[in-house]
């Protein structure tokens, strides 16, 4: 079997294989997420912060991390969790949210999250389906959850008081320890629904392990051995694949410190990147965009220990990238690429050089990849355009309680179709173009939403974007913009519609113009189309379809 070494293409067998030498994952096959991060402590790593409030300054070391996660499993158990029973978070990002989601795997119980921000509908709609039998919450989103548990709802403070004033009494939790099988399930993430109903992920020990090594050995590969230097910044959220990934299974892997930021601003982030010499800041599109629009760097604040800005959870605009290099000249700006399914990104710039990347990088050691024509099913070579297909250790175990749709996302083989049009180049680098399911079909072209909204927010009068397709007779479907205008423009439908005419070719062209005060996005800045068709659809808008 012959791979190209540039690309790691087999034309053989049309698979793409990882460029990196793949570390050798735990054998042992009872091995917890919790054991495997917190056993192995050396006596110098106990007194160092694993994790760091940005605005108390409070921290947790590692010893205090592993003591307090074994004392909030010995809480639980008395609380009458136990093996299997789901637990669900609902809390914005704290100090104290590693540990709950680590005590709760310690008893071989199950986490699940919700975002806070989701009305009372949404919640009861995860509630109903994963059937939690307690839930941690704060003071403010209880009355969104009040009723609709037959269980305990718990405050997250109340909790933590517990397993404080409990914490000399843990040996007694730790003496009767439950040997839990890395195939065992750890945790019930729920997908965005971007485009459909949310979906429940059945994640394993195993799947979180495995990215826990792989995301260690390629960041400890780049820092040459030195990753546990780093310090992390956290302000994207916790209860998202994305931040549970990275500063949970991550950093915690190779013994890094995590600033937490509770309650996002620019303003806050920017002071405490400096305050705690921050050296990697992991973020969504929107916050690039908003470092952007500084315009003149930090506004005073030195960043001078911020070594890169690694972003994901959407695609980033090229404009926004060339930009941000001239804004922050020190600052290496890289994408990954992940999705709730893979159980965190399986796709890295580390490796590769530049301060900036177009691509999404290259896939994670331990990961086979295909690009498949979306009509044919072949099997594509460099360079040619189609679905991402995935296999590999991270990838999840299925939909719970979701035969069908795990049927359709995964084959017999173990490949995981992403639903992402993408293509790999020659050097092995992975470039996603758009969402397959939202290609809009304007006659008998296939028109990239993503190719539009960086056009428009090229423009300088528009402050976000996103484009949907709507309904034509004619022509199937036609690209519709939903704007945001910066303060105090006035921009017009058809300035938007001429500005992107000049920029694209004729069936790309936008043909209607809607103005919003916002456009709706997930935590990871995944723009919710589903939520502009309803709106669309709600407003009965009268189209003048320009064809």
């Amino acid at each position: 079997m012959k791979v190209l070494a540039e690309s790691g293409f087999c034309p053989s067998t049309g698979i793409y294989h990882s460029k990196w030498v793949s570390p050798l994952l735990p054998q042992n096959p009872y091995l917890s997420l919790p054991s495997f991060l917190l056993s192995p402590l050396l006596p110098k790593t106990l007194h160092k912060p694993a994790f760091i409030d940005s605005t108390s300054g409070d921290s947790v070391t590692y010893g205090q991390l592993r003591s307090l996660t074994v004392t909030a499993a010995c809480t639980l158990r008395a609380l009458g969790v136990k093996r299997g029973d789901v637990v669900l978070i609902v809390s914005p990002n704290s100090l104290h949210f590693p540990l709950l989601v680590l005590g709760v795997m310690y008893i071989g119980a199950i986490f699940s999250t919700a975002n806070p921000l989701h009305t009372r509908p949404e919640l009861q709609a995860q509630i109903q389906d994963s059937n939690p039998i307690l839930i941690l919450t704060t003071q403010e989103h209880k009355p969104k959850l009040d009723g609709l548990i037959s269980g305990l709802l718990i405050m997250v403070q109340t909790f933590m008081d517990d397993v404080l004033n409990h914490q000399p009494q843990h040996h007694t939790c730790k003496s009767s320890k439950v040997v839990i099988s890395q195939g065992e399930t750890a945790a019930l993430m729920y997908s965005s629904g971007t485009t459909g109903k949310s979906k429940a992920v059945v994640c394993s020990h195993g799947n979180l392990i495995a990215m826990s090594c792989l995301l260690s050995h390629v960041w400890e590969a780049q820092a040459h051995g030195e990753a546990c230097k780093d310090v992390y910044m956290c302000v994207v959220p916790l209860f998202h694949m994305f931040g549970l990934s990275i500063f949970v299974c991550g950093v915690l892997a190779v013994r890094s410190t995590v600033v937490i930021v509770q309650k996002y601003s620019i303003e806050e982030m920017l002071v405490a990147v400096e305050e705690y010499k921050v050296t990697r800041l992991p973020v969504v599109p929107p916050i690039i965009v908003q470092l952007v629009r500084l315009r003149n760097g930090a506004k005073g604040v030195e960043l001078g220990s911020l070594k890169e800005v690694i972003c994901s959870g959407a695609p980033l605009g090229k404009d926004y990238m060339e930009c941000f290099s001239k804004c922050y000249p020190h600052v290496r700006l890289s994408q990954c690429y992940g999705l709730t399914e893979t159980n965190g990104p399986i796709t890295l710039c580390d490796g590769v050089s530049g301060r900036l990347h177009v691509s999404i990088g290259r896939l994670i050691p331990c990961l086979e990849a295909k690009i498949v024509e979306v009509q044919t099913g072949k099997l594509l070579p460099p360079l040619k355009y189609g679905e991402l297909c995935v296999r590999g250790p991270p990838i999840m175990q299925g939909y719970f309680k979701n035969q069908e749709a795990t049927s359709i996302a995964i084959n017999e083989e173990g490949w995981l179709h992403t639903g992402d049009l993408c293509f790999i180049d020659t050097c092995g680098l992975v470039y996603i173009l758009d969402r397959i399911k939202e290609l809009i079909k304007y006659k008998a072209y296939q028109v990239a939403p993503a190719e539009l909204e960086e056009v428009l927010l090229s423009h300088p009068q528009i402050d976000d974007a996103a484009v949907i397709p709507y309904p034509d007779e004619e022509a199937g479907e036609i690209p519709m913009a939903c704007v945001v205008r910066s303060e105090a423009s006035k921009l017009k439908e058809i300035e938007i519609i001429n500005y992107v005419t000049t920029k694209v070719a004729p069936y790309k062209r936008v043909r209607k113009v809607v103005f919003l005060e916002s456009i709706p996005r997930s935590p990871s800045g995944k723009i919710l189309r589903r939520q502009l068709r309803a709106l669309s659809t709600y407003q009965r808008l009268e189209i003048s379809s320009r064809l």
